[in-house]
């Protein structure tokens, strides 16, 4: 559990990106197998869906990598309905706005304000974390 902290730690300074989830998941993956924690296949689609959302954060702030496009979430997210509960979740709240699916694979939105965006993206983790690990 000492090793979640890092990444809890970086959120709490407004740092934490999209390339350190992989890093969170194998810290997960690590405290599922010492029986730590429980996860799912479900918690791990969640953390792809968390990984697609701050790319596009972003990819919008100019800070993304080559290899993230606008709203392709093919190479990101491997359950479609996972992804649509999250952006449905945000749009209703509205985090985001104008929300356009593509059958080609790709979910396009604006983000009006991009701290909202970031703090909301940020507090689905960290509570995500604190169920994992009954915080």
């Amino acid at each position: 559990m000492q090793e979640i902290n890092i990444y809890t730690e970086k959120i709490g300074k407004n740092t934490f990106r999209s390339s350190d989830i992989p890093l969170v998941l194998k810290v997960l993956r690590q405290d599922a197998k010492t029986g730590l924690i429980g996860l799912t296949k479900d918690d791990i689609q969640l953390f792809q869906v968390y990984t697609f959302a701050l790319q596009q954060l972003e990819l919008a702030g100019g800070t993304s990598s080559s290899e993230v496009h606008a709203g392709d979430w093919r190479q990101t997210v491997d359950d479609l309905s996972t992804l649509k509960q999250v952006i449905d979740e945000m749009e209703q709240k509205e985090i985001i706005s104008n929300v356009a699916w593509n059958a080609g694979g790709m979910a396009i939105f604006d983000i009006p304000d991009k701290k909202m965006y970031k703090t909301f993206v940020y507090s689905i983790i960290l509570g995500h974390l604190d169920k994992l690990y009954g915080r």
